[in-house]
């Protein structure tokens, strides 16, 4: 889901990506799998949203356990291609200042602060380090193919324990008519660094004495695939709702860790919006 905002709007949004930061953060888990971005085009105007969303995530990596939370939903979009958005992240859209809106119909490409999930206390076995949450910068660039078939790509860094873990998700997503609406499914798949690996899903010699646990060390490759269901109905012009609904199966190193107890890992979402 997307909005717009105003060239001169965008000295006060420079202010709000450490709180909307914060906010996120406590929303770390709501895409636990599944980093691609799916947005329009840049609006002509900035506009702002708000309203409340439902979420239901795995509460660790591998985990079967699940958390469900009830969290306020804030977004603002600038024609210059910034947003700030609890659906979205906060980052920028650069084909806006690159090319021209034309072109931003087609291409997206650009950066953002993103979550990512870790394992808390609650749910890391004893004698298992946990692994916190951590805000991860993304680059990512998408191109409409064909009027039915958009690719995505986005590269992430900053995750694991020591911040050196590195993730590459492809993708690519079409869209399905029920009336008046679009449900957009998405294909994608996930490859990760082997520091991204061992801190989700790894057991060193110390956690493996402490735990009973055997040793697990992940290699760098494939760590799931993934299908996704998206879709926006509008009420009117102002009030809308927005899903998706997500299935990452966990495969190769991920999947056959001591740690992880479900392959697939579901999460879901659903968001009421009101434009201002």
């Amino acid at each position: 889901m997307t909005f717009p905002t105003p060239a001169n709007a965008l000295p006060r949004l420079l202010r709000l990506p450490l709180l909307c930061a914060g906010v996120l953060a406590s929303a770390t888990s709501s895409w636990a799998a599944g980093s691609l971005v799916l947005m329009d085009a840049p609006p002509a105007e900035s506009t702002w949203s708000g309203g409340v969303s439902t979420r239901s995530w795995p509460s660790a990596p591998g985990s079967r356990a699940r958390s469900n939370d009830l969290l306020p939903a804030v977004e603002y979009l600038a024609p210059s291609g910034a947003f700030v958005s609890t659906d979205l992240g906060v980052g920028w859209n650069l084909v806006p200042l690159l090319a021209d809106a034309e072109a931003a119909k087609t291409w997206q490409a650009g950066a953002r602060l993103w979550p990512q999930f870790g394992r808390p206390s609650r749910v890391t076995p004893q004698g298992i380090d946990r692994l916190g949450s951590r805000i991860t910068t993304e680059a990512f660039a998408n191109v409409q193919a064909t009027s039915w078939l958009l690719l995505q790509s986005g590269a992430s860094w900053g995750s694991g324990r020591h911040h050196d873990g590195q993730q590459l998700e492809l993708g690519m997503t079409s869209g399905i008519p029920i009336g008046d609406d679009l449900i957009g499914v998405t294909l994608a798949t996930t490859f990760a660094n082997a520091a991204h690996l061992r801190s989700s899903y790894g057991i060193g010699p110390r956690e493996a004495l402490a735990s009973g646990l055997p040793e697990w060390h992940p290699r760098a490759g494939m760590m799931d695939w993934s299908i996704a269901l998206n879709g926006e109905h509008k009420f009117s012009s102002r009030w809308s709702i927005s899903g998706q609904w997500l299935d990452a199966r966990l495969v190769g190193d991920a999947a056959h860790s001591p740690l992880t107890k479900a392959k697939s890992q579901q999460t879901f979402s659903a968001s009421l919006w009101y434009r201002f």
